[in-house]
């Protein structure tokens, strides 16, 4: 409901916008409407319940779900959103295999980040507070580089340091999955 939202009023304000406000708005569209969704990954977790999954399976294997449960989410809120926008204000896209995989390596970055994010604010008193101002700084790189790969993508004429933005996605992703695993462990044993 909220992408649906956010593009009907998008439309109604400028349904000619440029192109480089198209990927803004679409960026911004979806990291609003995922993080409602995405941010209570372990924020509602009890103490009781942290136990029983705690004796379910390993802390990596289970923030590796949730991470790969969020990026699927991710992927769908992405896909909608894409389409939502395509409807109301067309589609710009130009070269649509490297904004996809951008669209991926952002979104699986921004769902790692969210989810890493969520355990470390569920352990607080405030989450629905912590959760907003710990992953802002946090997730800003990631939206950086992913908004200048998508707006590549957008050109008429694609350029080649694209694919040095898709690589550094990867190396983010990567980085922040690494990071994930290694910082859940002593956060789940707490």
């Amino acid at each position: 409901m909220q992408l649906l939202t956010i593009g009907m009023l998008c439309y109604l304000g400028n349904p000619n916008i440029q192109i480089k406000t198209w990927n803004s708005l679409f960026w911004i569209s979806l990291i609003f409407s995922t993080f409602q969704a995405i941010a209570r990954a372990f924020t509602g977790i009890s103490r009781n319940r942290w136990i029983y999954l705690n004796q379910l399976a390993s802390p990596f294997m289970i923030v590796l779900s949730k991470i790969t449960y969020n990026g699927l989410l991710m992927g769908i809120f992405g896909l909608l959103n894409l389409l939502v926008f395509s409807i109301l204000l067309g589609y710009p896209v130009q070269h649509s295999i490297i904004y996809m995989a951008s669209l991926f390596l952002t979104g699986l970055g921004i769902s790692t980040i969210f989810t890493m994010i969520s355990a470390i604010a569920g352990k607080t008193h405030q989450p629905g507070v912590v959760a907003p101002v710990l992953s802002l700084p946090v997730i800003l790189p990631m939206i950086l580089v992913g908004m200048q790969a998508s707006q590549k993508a957008l050109q008429p004429l694609l350029v080649s340091s694209v694919y040095k933005d898709l690589l550094l996605l990867a190396a983010l992703n990567f980085l922040v999955l690494v990071l994930s695993g290694i910082l859940f462990t002593p956060l789940w044993r707490d």
